[in-house]
């Protein structure tokens, strides 16, 4: 090759070069302006809400989100202590129940009874016996009638039980 190709050679590299870096600075003037119309706009490509620099604020979809999960927390909480009511009245009916047994109070009266569970359930429900048996609704022979059938069962079923096991 001679001198004069080589000039020419390194004037085409120089100003292929040149045209590189034109074109870089031109991509990035239209990326610039590009990113600056987008800011002012406030939208991303695919027209979706700019994240805000703010770390406070926060995400329409996560904000709907973030508001369900609060509304099913609280249903679940409102569930959770009416089952645990329900559940406390039941055991509150079943100790009322128990003791009118024992106490020989018949069980047709026991939806009707008006018990404080907070009190003394035991003192209520004598003090109710009481008046039963002062008002001639139920009388001490009743009573005593009820115990001895009742034992009167237990004994059976326990000599049919020793019955069996022989």
């Amino acid at each position: 090759m001679d001198k004069n190709t080589e000039q020419e050679t390194a004037k085409t590299a120089k100003s292929i070069d040149e045209q590189i870096r034109d074109a870089l600075r031109e991509a990035q003037n239209a990326f610039t302006s590009q990113k600056t119309t987008q800011e002012n706009a406030g939208t991303s490509p695919g027209n979706e809400p700019q994240q805000t620099t703010d770390p406070e604020a926060e995400p329409a979809w996560f904000k709907k989100y973030r508001e369900e999960q609060a509304r099913l927390y609280q249903q679940l909480r409102n569930d959770n202590e009416a089952m645990k009511a329900a559940k406390q009245h039941e055991e509150q009916k079943a100790v009322v129940a128990a003791t009118a047994q024992r106490l020989g109070i018949p069980n047709y009266l026991l939806p009707h009874l008006k018990v404080d569970v907070e009190g003394d359930v035991e003192q209520q429900l004598t003090q109710l016996k009481q008046e039963m048996v002062n008002h001639k609704l139920l009388t001490l022979d009743d009573q005593r009638n009820h115990n001895a059938t009742r034992s009167f069962i237990e004994n059976d079923a326990e000599e049919w039980a020793k019955g069996i096991e022989h």
